[in-house]
Parts: C-alpha cells; sequence; structure tokens
C-alpha cells in the first residue's frame, strides 16, 4: 500500500470520527432541550398555569474559536498548530467554507494534557 493511499485512508478516518463527534454533541444537546422542555412542562402542571413562562436565551453550549484566537490560546504558531495537526497532535479544525474553526472546549482539553494541569483559569 502507497503512502498517499495510507494518507487518504487515515484522513477518511478521522473525518469519520471528527463527524461522529459532531453527532454525539449534536444528539447530547437535543437531548439536554427535551429535559428543560419537560421540566418546564412539570412545572406548568404543578402550578396549574397554562401560560408558557417567559424563557432565558440560551447561551450557546459550543464556542467556536478562530485560527488568530486558536494560535494566542495555544501559545503557538500558525506553521507549528498546523503541522502538529498534520501529526494528529493537535485537535482537528472543523472547515466552513474557507475558515477554519475550533471548539474551545477541546483546545482546552488539549492544553490541559499538554501541561498535566487539572485546571484552566483565566482564559
Amino acid at each position: 500500500m502507497s503512502r498517499k493511499s495510507e494518507r487518504r485512508k487515515a484522513k477518511a478516518r478521522a473525518q469519520a470520527e471528527l463527524k461522529a463527534k459532531e453527532e454525539t454533541r449534536a444528539q447530547a444537546e437535543l437531548q439536554a432541550q427535551e429535559e428543560a422542555n419537560k421540566a418546564r412542562q412539570e412545572t406548568m402542571k404543578r402550578n396549574g398555569t397554562n401560560k408558557r413562562p417567559k424563557l432565558k436565551p440560551i447561551k450557546p453550549s459550543i464556542q467556536w474559536l478562530t485560527t488568530k484566537e486558536t494560535m494566542t490560546l495555544a501559545q503557538t504558531s500558525r506553521t507549528t498548530m498546523y503541522k502538529q495537526i498534520k501529526e494528529g497532535k493537535f485537535p482537528q479544525p472543523i472547515k466552513i467554507g474557507k475558515k477554519s474553526l475550533w471548539i474551545e472546549n477541546e483546545i482546552k482539553d488539549w492544553i490541559k494534557e499538554q501541561t498535566g494541569l487539572t485546571t484552566i483559569t483565566n482564559i
């Protein structure tokens, strides 16, 4: 098997894993929303009211980082970051058009792995 075909297969596996992670996150978010709706309905039944309670805006659970923000957070250069991505040592970006975005929690988890810290503050 040639190196090129091995790289293609590795890339396909990485993309499949990333897609599976995203689907899992989306399912978890949907489940959380359903549970919140059930809790609201139970509260409405207990209070004996048919009016919907005023809902607070939901803060997005995923915070996206641009390339510059990711470089700043990870304290690395663009070249080093993309080299580590290629080697599988850095979280993969999610491409939207030509733009690369990273999930903030994945970068923080990567930093924790690299430093051996259990918590990161002031980030």
